[in-house]
C-alpha cells in the first residue's frame, strides 16, 4: 500500500483571508472552489443560487401539458418504486397535484411479482381508466413499455434520475436531472428531486410558488436513503430540508418518530440512514412498499399510528431475515484468508440479501455475493457488495455472457442467472474478485488532500472543517497526511481493530484504526486519515481515523523516540493510595488528574478516561482499568510523572452484574439515544473493554433479549426482539465469562501486588 502525499497548492489571498486557515484554504482549491464568491457560494446558504426551474429542457411545457389534463378533469396515473427515492416521488407527485385534482391515483411495484420499472400488464390493467400517466424514479429504461401505454391510448410523461440509455422512450415529455450537462448543480438529483421540481415549475405556472417547500421533508428522505451525491443543489436542499424534516407536522412521519423513540429536533443524516430509511424501505423488501407510502400520504393521526407500527413490525422481520442469512453465511467465511465470499441458498429471502451481504462485507471488508432462488422467474437472484478499491460491477459484467441481467455500481450490483449456470459463475467471479484482492492489497494508492502537523488539529480547525459537510459521494471526507510514531497500540476487538497514540515528535493524539495491521511500535509511519470529533459527558477531543500506514522510507533520519512513551517504572513513581478515602485525596494533591469509569462520583476534577485526557503531573487512578495497556495509553496521554493506586472502586463484577449493568445502559440508551449504542463508550461506562462489551451484546441477541446492526465500526443501532440460537449463547456466555474474569484478574493484580511487581508489568509494555 502506498500513501500519496498531496501536492502544494498555489493559494489566492482571498481564500486564506475567507478562513484565516492556509490548510482549510487548499482543501477549498482542491475541491474546485478557487474564489471567494464560489466559496461563499458552496458553504453559505444565503449566498448559494438555487437552481433556475427552466434549466430542465421542456419543463414548462411539460407542466402546461400536465395542466390541461387537470383542467379536463383527466385521470392521472402516478407509477413510482418500491424504494424510499421511489416512495418519496410518488408522495411528493400525489400530495401536490392531489391539491389540484381528485382524479390522481398511484401504483407502486412489487418487487417480487412486477420487479423493478414499468410493467406492461400494469399499464394494461390501468389502460381503460387512466388518461395520462407520471412516472417517477422509473421510466427511463422502459422504451417498449411507455410504447405499449401510447398504444394503449394513454399520454406519458417520464420523471426519472437513472443513467439515460442509447435510446429514450417514447414519451410526450422526458423530466431527468441527466439531460443537464454532467457538472450542473442539478445533474445529480435524485428521482424525488426532479419530481420535487415539477411540483414547483407547477405552482410556480398557477401562481402558488413557496407550496412546493411542503414537501421538502419527503425529498430529504430520497436523498438521504438514495446516496446521491451531496454536491450542488443537493447539498442546498439537505440543508435546507433538514430543519423542515424536524419540524414536519406530517402525521406518517410524526407518528413514525414516536414508533422509533425519536426526538425529531435531533434527526441528522445518520438518524436518517440507520432507521427512519431502513423502516420504510422495509415494507418493499418483505411486504408491500404502498404501506411505507401510505404512511407519509397519511393525514389521519389513528391511521399514522397503525401504519408506523405495522412497519416497525416488517422492519423487525426484516432484522430478523437479515440476522439469519448473516449467521448461516458467516460460518462460511475463511477467516485464515481474505478471499470473496459466494454463496447460494435457494430459501434465502430475495428482499434481503443485500442487506446481509453489505453486512458481511462491512463486517470482514471482504466482496459478498449472496444467491437465492426466485421460483416465479425460475431464476437464480443475487446481490452483490463490495470494498473499497473492488468494482464489483466490473468484475460481474465480465461474466456477463452467463447471466441474463445484470447492473449496478462500484459499491453494489444485482444480477439473475440459470441454475445450470451457476456452478461455472461461481469458479468465473471467485478467481476475479480474488485476483483483484491480491492486487488490491499490493498496489492500492491512498490519495491523501492536505499535509498537517497534530498542533493544527484544534477544535477551531475542526468546526471550520465541517462547513464542508455534509459529507459523501462526490464530497468525500478529507483524508490528511502527516508523519508520525506509534508510542502505544491496543486491541479493540480481537486483534481486527486497534487504538493508539501517536505523535509527531511535538503533540500527541489518539487514533483507531479499522482491520489493523500488525505495526512496530516506535517506527516512524506515514499516516494518512480522517478527523473526528468525540463527545463524552460534555467533553469534547479530536481523534484519528486511520485510512493507511506505511513506513518511512529507510534513508530518512529516525525519529527521536518521544519521552513520554517511554514512561515505565523507570520514571514514573507509583504510589500505594490503597485504604485511603477520598478526602485524603483532596488534601494538597495539585496538578493532579483522576481517571474515573464508573457512574460513581467521587467530586474530585479533573476526571480522564479512555475518551478523554487531561495533562498532569500525577495521576489518581480511582478505578482501575480492566488492562495493563489503558494504563500505558494513560500514562503517555495524561504525561503523568507519578500513579497513584486506590482501592475506592475496584470495579470487578460477576457475569449477572455485568449483564444486570448493561440491560440498564441498554434501556437508557433505547429511551433517550435512538438506539444508537456506542461500543467504546459503553466499555467506559462499564469499566470493561471494548471486547467485553461487544461479546455482551452478541451473548443477549443469541439469546433474543435484542437485535443490532453495526452502524459504523464502533456503533451499532439496538433494537428489540432477535433471534434465540441456544449454541451461540452458551458460547457467548463463556466468552464473557473469560473476559471478565481476565479484567477482574489483572485489577486483583493491580490491588494485591507489591509496587515492585506493578513496575515489572509496566516495564514489559515496552519490550
Amino acid at each position: 500500500m502506498q500513501i500519496k502525499k498531496p501536492k502544494e497548492a498555489d493559494l489566492k489571498a482571498e481564500l486564506i483571508d475567507y478562513f484565516q486557515d492556509e490548510k482549510l484554504a487548499a482543501l477549498a482549491a482542491a475541491r474546485g472552489l478557487n474564489n471567494k464568491n464560489e466559496l461563499k457560494k458552496f458553504l453559505e446558504l444565503d449566498n448559494y443560487e438555487e437552481l433556475n426551474l427552466e434549466a430542465f429542457p421542456q419543463i414548462m411545457e411539460a407542466v402546461d401539458f400536465i395542466l390541461s389534463y387537470i383542467k379536463n378533469n383527466k385521470n392521472i396515473l402516478i407509477y413510482g418504486d418500491y424504494d424510499v427515492d421511489g416512495i418519496s416521488s410518488t408522495a411528493i407527485l400525489m400530495g401536490a397535484l392531489q391539491r389540484l385534482s381528485d382524479n390522481i391515483v398511484y401504483h407502486i411495484p412489487d418487487r417480487f411479482k412486477e420487479g423493478y420499472g414499468l410493467n406492461k400488464d400494469v399499464l394494461k390493467s390501468y389502460s381503460e381508466s387512466i388518461d395520462l400517466v407520471i412516472s417517477c424514479d422509473c421510466g427511463i429504461s422502459n422504451y417498449e413499455e411507455v410504447k405499449f401505454a401510447k398504444k394503449m391510448g394513454m399520454a406519458f410523461v417520464v420523471t426519472d434520475h437513472h443513467d439515460l440509455p442509447e435510446k429514450l422512450p417514447p414519451a410526450d415529455y422526458i423530466l431527468s436531472p441527466r439531460l443537464l450537462a454532467e457538472n450542473h448543480q442539478g445533474y445529480w438529483l435524485p428521482g424525488a428531486g426532479m419530481a420535487f421540481f415539477l411540483v414547483k415549475a407547477i405552482y410556480k405556472k398557477i401562481e402558488r410558488a413557496g407550496e412546493e417547500k411542503d414537501f421538502l421533508d419527503l425529498l430529504l428522505l430520497a436523498i438521504i436513503a438514495d446516496v446521491v451525491p451531496l454536491i450542488g443543489e443537493n447539498r442546498y436542499l439537505f440543508k435546507t430540508a433538514l430543519t423542515k424534516l424536524q419540524q414536519s407536522q406530517r402525521p406518517g412521519l410524526k407518528a413514525l418518530y414516536n414508533e422509533l423513540n425519536i426526538n425529531a429536533h435531533e434527526i441528522n443524516e445518520k438518524v436518517l440512514g440507520f432507521q427512519i430509511a431502513p423502516i420504510l424501505n422495509s415494507a418493499g423488501r418483505i411486504d408491500n412498499a404502498e404501506k411505507a407510502l401510505k404512511l407519509l400520504l397519511a393525514e389521519d393521526k389513528t391511521q399514522a399510528f397503525s401504519l408506523a407500527a405495522q412497519l416497525k413490525d416488517i422492519n423487525q422481520q426484516r432484522k430478523k431475515i437479515s440476522q439469519e442469512i448473516f449467521l448461516e453465511a458467516e460460518k462460511a467465511i475463511d477467516s485464515e484468508q481474505r478471499k470473496a465470499l459466494i454463496l447460494y441458498n435457494k430459501s434465502w429471502h430475495q428482499g434481503v440479501i443485500g442487506i446481509a451481504a453489505g453486512r458481511i462485507a462491512e463486517n470482514y471488508q471482504i466482496p459478498v455475493v449472496l444467491m437465492t432462488y426466485n421460483p416465479d422467474k425460475d431464476l437464480i437472484t443475487a446481490s452483490a457488495r463490495s470494498i473499497e478499491g473492488i468494482n464489483i460491477n466490473n468484475l460481474i459484467s465480465k461474466c456477463s455472457s452467463l447471466l441474463e441481467k445484470h447492473g449496478g455500481h462500484a459499491a453494489a450490483a444485482g444480477f439473475s442467472l440459470k441454475k445450470d449456470r451457476l456452478e461455472k459463475f461461481r469458479l468465473r467471479l471467485k478467481r476475479l474478485i480474488n485476483q483483484e484482492l491480491k492486487s488490491l492489497e499490493q498496489n492500492l494508492v491512498i490519495t491523501t488532500d492536505l499535509e498537517v502537523e497534530l498542533a493544527e488539529l484544534n477544535h477551531e480547525f475542526y468546526q471550520k472543517l465541517r462547513l464542508f459537510a455534509p459529507f459523501g459521494e462526490a464530497n468525500p471526507e478529507p483524508v490528511f497526511y502527516t508523519e508520525v510514531e506509534i508510542l502505544n497500540s491496543r486491541e479493540l476487538s480481537n486483534g481486527r481493530h486497534k487504538k493508539m497514540v501517536v505523535s509527531d515528535g511535538k503533540d500527541k493524539i489518539t487514533a483507531l484504526w479499522w482491520w489493523a495491521k500488525d505495526i512496530k511500535i516506535h517506527q516512524k509511519q506515514k499516516l494518512a486519515f480522517k478527523l473526528s470529533e468525540n463527545i463524552y459527558q460534555g467533553n469534547r477531543s479530536l481523534e484519528l481515523e486511520i485510512k493507511a500506514l506505511s513506513p518511512l522510507d529507510k534513508q530518512k533520519d529516525p525519529v527521536d523516540i518521544d519521552k513520554a512513551s517511554q514512561k515505565t517504572s523507570s520514571f514514573i513513581k507509583i504510589v500505594n493510595y490503597k485504604n485511603k478515602s477520598a478526602a485524603d485525596l483532596k488534601a494538597g494533591l495539585e496538578n493532579t488528574s483522576y481517571f474515573l469509569e464508573s457512574k460513581e462520583e467521587f467530586s474530585l476534577y479533573p476526571v480522564v478516561n479512555r475518551e478523554y485526557q487531561k495533562k498532569a503531573k500525577r495521576l489518581v487512578f480511582l478505578t482501575i482499568p480492566p488492562s495493563v495497556e489503558i494504563i500505558k495509553e494513560m500514562i503517555i496521554l495524561t504525561e503523568a510523572e507519578e500513579i497513584f493506586i486506590t482501592d475506592l472502586h475496584p470495579a470487578d463484577k460477576s457475569f449477572k452484574k455485568f449483564i444486570k449493568m448493561l440491560m440498564a445502559l441498554i434501556k437508557y440508551n433505547l429511551n433517550h439515544e435512538n438506539g444508537i449504542f456506542n461500543l467504546r463508550r459503553a466499555a467506559v461506562t462499564l469499566s470493561e473493554k471494548e471486547i467485553t462489551i461487544k461479546r455482551g451484546i452478541q451473548y443477549l441477541a443469541a439469546r433474543a433479549m435484542l437485535n443490532y446492526e453495526y452502524i459504523s465500526y464502533d456503533e451499532i443501532l439496538i433494537s428489540k426482539g432477535g433471534i434465540e440460537d441456544k449454541g451461540l449463547s452458551n458460547l457467548r456466555a463463556k466468552q464473557l465469562h473469560n473476559l471478565l474474569e481476565e479484567s477482574s484478574a489483572f485489577r486483583r493484580f493491580i490491588l494485591n501486588k507489591s509496587i515492585s511487581d506493578i513496575e515489572q508489568v509496566l516495564n514489559n509494555l515496552n519490550k
